[in-house]
């Protein structure tokens, strides 16, 4: 077994895994919960006890997957610095995931998967999945825009699809009252990614920083493929602070679209 390690705190739900790289979609170990502001006091030492419910020693991880986003700002962050502070000091490749990804796969429907996460000031984050047999594939791109948008889009579909993602709690009325009334609603329990969903999501991806890229190379060339100091979060836009910033003249807007790092949501 070469074991690796799941992260993300994207959202409120603080989501953890153990997998191996020697099987594919394997999950060793996971615990998920809420942790509402506390993901940088209890992210660590969970994860130390899960290693250890899994008997795997820390020195033994061959990787570190981590969910980039979107989501809130401080839950990323706090994701990402975990997860390269980990990759950085045990010499192992960082891999990302899409948070929204790992949303739809947690699903468990197949055919069109539509997620929607919560980004505050009004807005969400949408995106739209094809999800077979526990693969995903991601239609749209991470961008930002108000919930009547997107209801309006998705109402256009030719399609029945399935509806999930933390957003929903803020703007389900808005983004239902706009579609079929018989469409299909994940529970609510499945809104937010879990160890698991990470896993799947991330071997579902392709690319020279995937895992299923990764698994194929000895230690050496899988941390030059994916080294922990190339993988970037994804914001989709910049913070209040970062905008007044700008608006001050004193910080240079993003690329369009506000993504930061190659393939939105997919591997770097």
């Amino acid at each position: 077994m070469r074991p690796f390690v799941a992260l993300d705190t994207s959202t409120d739900h603080v989501a953890l895994a153990v997998g191996d790289l020697d099987a594919p979609g394997a999950v060793v170990a996971s615990e998920d919960f809420e942790a509402r502001r506390a993901a940088n006091t209890v992210l660590l030492p969970t994860l130390e006890r899960l290693l250890a419910s899994a008997g795997v020693d820390v020195a033994e991880v061959t990787a570190v997957l981590c969910g980039r986003g979107p989501g809130s700002f401080t839950g990323v962050r706090i994701a990402m610095a975990t997860a390269k502070g980990l990759a950085h000091g045990l010499g192992v490749p960082l891999v990302g995931v899409g948070t929204l990804d790992a949303v739809a796969v947690r699903a468990q429907r197949n055919g069109l998967v539509a997620v929607v996460g919560d980004a505050m000031r009004g807005e969400v984050y949408p995106a739209l999945f094809r999800v077979e047999s526990g693969m995903v594939v991601r239609i749209t791109p991470d961008r930002v825009v108000r919930p009547e948008v997107v209801a309006a889009e998705w109402a256009a579909l030719d399609e029945d699809l399935t509806l999930t993602g933390w957003g929903l709690v803020r703007h389900g009325d808005t983004i239902r009252t706009a579609l079929r009334p018989d469409v299909s609603i994940a529970a609510e329990r499945m809104w937010v990614p879990d160890g698991a969903s990470l896993i799947h999501a991330a071997w579902s991806q392709s690319g020279p920083g995937s895992l299923t890229a990764i698994a194929r190379l000895d230690r050496a060339d899988a941390l030059a493929a994916a080294h922990p100091a190339v993988l970037l979060p994804v914001y989709t836009r910049l913070s209040d602070a970062e905008e007044a910033e700008v608006r001050a003249g004193g910080l240079r807007v993003p690329p369009a679209g506000g993504v930061a790092g190659p393939g939105g949501g997919g591997a770097p």
